[in-house]
């Protein structure tokens, strides 16, 4: 149970930060 709580932080860290960097690529581009 321990292990999946980790696991699901990290998968919302994870898709966080491909959204942010995302973000500031779009804001780069424009």
């Amino acid at each position: 149970m321990a292990q999946q709580a980790i696991g699901m932080i990290e998968t919302r860290g994870l898709v966080a930060l491909v959204e942010a960097t995302d973000a500031m690529l779009k804001a780069a581009n424009v």
